[in-house]
């Protein structure tokens, strides 16, 4: 059984065809699991990375997003 108050953490790294992104996220595993999914139902490419590839990540935006049991910080470069 999961605790309702457990937190994930994952850098990940996310192609679409028009984007490439680099996401620090997190949160509830369940909550991270559902976005993972629909991710990937979408079309997108998704992969485990790490710290220190989200650090030298080359961005054109960055964003920060806070939803219920969820916090992410995205940098995508456009293609």
């Amino acid at each position: 059984m999961t605790d309702v108050n457990q937190v994930q953490h994952m850098f990940l790294h996310v192609e679409s065809a028009d984007v490439v992104c680099m996401l620090n996220i997190a949160g509830h595993p369940y909550r991270l699991r559902e976005l993972i999914f629909m991710m990937v139902e979408n079309g997108c490419r998704v992969m485990l990375s790490t710290a220190e590839t989200f650090n030298s990540f080359v961005f054109d935006k960055e964003t920060v997003e806070v939803y219920d049991f969820l916090t992410s910080i995205i940098k995508a470069r456009f293609q």
